[in-house]
């Protein structure tokens, strides 16, 4: 399955995560609602990742889903 890119068109809201899971690593994770053009697809998304891997996909400008 090949990965794709998601833009991010709007940023909606981030905010803290933190789940029974979230506890077995030593990053902080963060619950992230944004709006994203993937081919013409666009679509409002709520996802989980981590404060380093959210600042790389901002900078970007996209997610790999």
């Amino acid at each position: 399955m090949n990965a794709l890119e998601y833009y991010i068109k709007e940023i909606i809201s981030v905010e803290p995560y933190e789940a029974e899971w979230t506890k077995e690593f030593d990053e902080k994770f963060l619950r992230i609602r944004v709006v994203t053009d993937c081919y013409g697809d666009v679509r409002e998304h709520e996802v989980i990742e981590t404060e380093k891997e959210w600042e790389e996909a901002k900078k970007r400008g996209y997610f790999f889903w």
